[in-house]
């Protein structure tokens, strides 16, 4: 089964799509992409995922897998025999399962949800409060796993997998939602995670260009305004 053709059906921006590239290619896994146009969904699309008819979804073998995480899962599972996105500790994966939940509820979606949110309203500013405490709470995640640099050690796994994206979102989340980083000096470990992630060789297939990025979410965000 983990030789049948492997397709990933994603939009290029995706924070969500870019965590299932990566999955696929610390893996090593051989894959076609087929970009979607979520103004005009494919019939591809609301076939593999009638619930919630959303990017990504992961074709192999006859199956759809639907939702990020999921993938990511799927694809630890699918190939074993290649590097594990997961430790063999029970502790430490039970942990690594928390820090990754962590990193989806309160860092991504609130991410996202603070920028959806219109300049005055109180949430938007509760938001980016609550994002940076969340950064910080986050740098302990990083001491417990033990991240050198990734939480998963020397290469990515779950969790490295999971908050990857933000390393290439997070100058539309400063600039669009106004969020605060803490400094090097406050979260030494979650700023040398990004700049390790940056360099790896996945994120170099999985990260759009930045400005091309910064663009596609200017005029996403104008369209869902006016809505």
């Amino acid at each position: 089964m983990a030789t049948d053709s492997v397709k990933l059906l994603i939009v290029r921006a995706s924070p969500y799509a870019m965590r299932a590239i990566l999955a696929l290619e610390a893996k090593g896994v051989k894959y076609e992409l087929i970009e979607e146009n979520l103004s005009a969904k494919s019939q591809l699309l609301l076939e593999s995922n009638p619930v919630y008819k959303k990017i990504p979804v992961l074709l192999h073998g006859g199956k759809a897998i639907p939702e990020s995480l999921f993938i990511v899962l799927y694809v630890d599972e699918a190939w074993p025999e290649r590097a594990a996105f997961f430790p063999k500790d029970p502790y430490a994966r039970a942990m690594t399962h928390f820090w990754g939940d962590f990193i989806d509820k309160k860092i991504f979606q609130l991410a996202v949800s603070t920028m959806k949110t219109k300049k005055g309203d109180p949430k938007k500013e509760a938001g980016v409060s609550e994002l940076y405490e969340n950064f910080l709470t986050l740098e302990s995640g990083f001491t417990q796993l033990d991240a050198k640099p990734f939480f998963n050690g020397a290469g990515i796994g779950y969790a490295d997998i999971c908050l990857a994206p933000l390393a290439a979102w997070l100058r539309v989340f400063v600039e669009l939602a106004g969020i605060r980083v803490p400094t090097a000096e406050e979260a030494p470990k979650l700023h040398k995670f990004l700049s390790a992630i940056r360099e790896h060789p996945a994120t170099k297939v999985a990260f759009p260009d930045p400005d091309e990025l910064l663009s596609y979410v200017i005029l996403h965000l104008k369209k869902t305004m006016a809505a």
